[in-house]
């Protein structure tokens, strides 16, 4: 019978030590020999399992029937708690390798700084809510502060925004490197009464709820955020555009920095401030605008020609001319296997809408109108009568395939279609923040509290970011299924430290995967000796 309160000396030799579940079981080799095929192998006698530390042995009653009694045995003291360090132990060295804890204590000073850590470290493990951060604190943090859901709330009632501009100054700097920046806006809903910003508009989420909206500019070179200003939650994106630009210069945002967005900020007069203020771009165009229709007519012919090849199964022209009132460089791309998909989704559209118009006897004008965009229709005391109209079919279905790239610098065709989709970075961290962060809803109710915590949030997104880029890594070479965010962190709760009285901290041998996942984020193991010596 095994006692995990009593350990001896781990025989140095005749021993074999295999992996079963959390334990590493220890056999006592009795014989080796070779069997009928000549392969080598052995008769084995359990006789316990490895410590917490993997230096001593915990034995069971073959131990004594092969080693004898006399053995000098160690009583070990009972656990005072067991603390599951993995996740939060990986968080915290995040933020202290990519230089963010550094100008945290510049900023706030130790104390502050590691509250604000903490809050950040339990966002990125467990959430937005804070009901229950005491008990994790106490079950998955060593040595640093235990927050409660009153002390949180105070925290970020007391940043204030004068702190979180040095950060981001600091942050900005200190990821000098900044090549190209994507900037796109995500919004938040709330049911909450006292925030300002909180206003009704085009809600993302699909939300019945007034929102506060969020624009973020993003490192494609790191995959990191960079900086988020807050609006109301009515404006929408393109107007904000020239009020986000105007914090390029306290943050020491470069001219040599070109800015990549979605089709949603191109307008006359979002490319108007743009060129005025001497700024580089990469953005996607409407196909539908008028000068975007006829660039693309102009080079429709020639476009499928090889010559014009950018990817797999892509081809570009750029044409120079002048778009929403100002020169630059449209890249004009054609996908004929997205074209194919596209018309096959306009076909079915066209089928739904047939559909309906069967199983009803009458339609409002509204209806009517949207659907005429296919069909001609006509209404007689009460009937309809339709028919398909392909000329306006083909005319919608004429640039399946067609998507535009808009741009004031020299990239060329392929370059400019790279650097835009990299900028599905920033949606993946729209994505986190919202959902793995949990972020969706703020559950705070002050405009204070609302901007501490959303300063919080972009802590904890900015090592949630790092984890997936590492975990691109891992999955890419892992021969197992690979592993979500979630399972990561499932993974290292696995990797606990069990606290004496006396202050000794124990932890469980790592298993394969940990020490896999440890390398990937360049984490030794003097790194987790530090760590469990150190509290931090």
């Amino acid at each position: 019978m095994l006692s995990s309160k009593i350990t001896v000396p781990l025989p140095e030799s005749g021993i074999i030590v295999r992996r079963g579940g959390k334990y590493q079981y220890v056999y006592k080799v009795l014989e080796t020999f070779r069997n009928e095929k000549g392969q080598p192998t052995n008769t084995r006698r359990l006789i316990g399992r490895l410590d917490f530390e993997g230096k001593r042995l915990v034995p069971n009653d073959n131990y004594y029937e092969l080693y004898g009694p006399d053995t000098a045995t160690e009583f070990t003291p009972e656990f005072e708690s067991v603390v599951s360090i993995g996740a939060p132990f990986l968080v915290t060295h995040i933020l202290s390798r990519l230089g963010a804890t550094g100008i945290l204590e510049k900023v706030f000073g130790d104390r502050r700084a590691r509250t604000v850590i903490t809050a950040a470290t339990y966002m990125a493990c467990k959430g937005n809510v804070f009901e229950y951060v005491s008990d994790w604190c106490e079950r998955s943090m060593i040595g640093d502060p235990v927050l409660s859901p009153q002390k949180a709330s105070a925290l970020f009632a007391s940043l204030t925004h004068d702190e979180r501009m040095v950060f981001f100054r600091g942050w900005v700097k200190h990821n000098a490197k900044q090549g190209f920046i994507s900037y796109d806006v995500t919004s938040f809903s709330s049911y909450a009464e006292g925030i300002r910003d909180l206003e009704w508009g085009y809600n993302r989420d699909g939300d019945r709820l007034p929102q506060v909206n969020l624009g973020c500019y993003l490192a494609q070179e790191s995959c990191l955020p960079m900086f988020y200003v807050t609006y109301p939650g009515s404006i929408v994106d393109k107007s904000h555009l020239p009020y986000m630009m105007a914090y390029n210069n306290e943050l020491g945002i470069g001219e040599d920095v070109v800015f990549v967005m979605d089709r949603g900020f191109c307008s006359t007069s979002n490319l108007n401030f743009m060129h005025s203020e001497g700024l580089r771009y990469v953005m996607g165009v409407d196909t539908r605008h008028k000068a975007t229709r006829a660039a693309i007519d102009g080079v429709r012919e020639q476009i499928l020609s090889l010559r014009n090849t950018v990817s797999d199964g892509t081809y570009a022209v750029a044409v120079r001319s002048r778009f929403y009132g100002e020169s630059s460089v449209m890249h004009i791309y054609s996908s004929p296997e997205l074209g194919e998909r596209q018309r096959r989704d306009l076909f079915r559209t066209v089928e739904n809408i047939e559909a309906q118009l069967s199983q009803q006897g009458s339609t409002s004008e509204k209806e009517l109108k949207r659907f005429a965009r296919f069909f001609d229709i006509e209404a007689d005391n009460g009937q309809l009568s339709f028919s398909r109209n392909y000329d306006r079919i083909d005319e919608a279905s004429k640039n399946c395939g067609i998507y535009c790239i808009l741009t004031n610098t020299t990239l060329t065709s392929a370059e400019a279609l790279s650097v835009y989709r990299r900028k599905d970075s920033i949606e993946k961290g729209f994505d986190d923040i919202k959902n793995h962060i949990d972020m969706k809803r703020m559950r705070v109710h002050t405009d204070a509290t609302v901007a501490g915590k959303l300063f919080c949030s972009f802590i904890a997104l900015i090592a949630v970011s790092e984890v997936s880029n590492c975990l691109k890594e891992f999955n890419g070479a892992s021969k197992q299924r690979a592993l979500s965010k979630r399972g990561l962190i499932s993974e290292l709760d696995k990797v606990r430290v069990f606290v004496t009285p006396d202050g000794r901290r124990l932890m469980n041998p790592l298993t394969k995967t940990q020490r896999e996942l440890f390398d990937v984020f360049k984490i030794s193991d003097d790194d987790l000796k530090a760590y469990l010596a150190s509290g931090v």
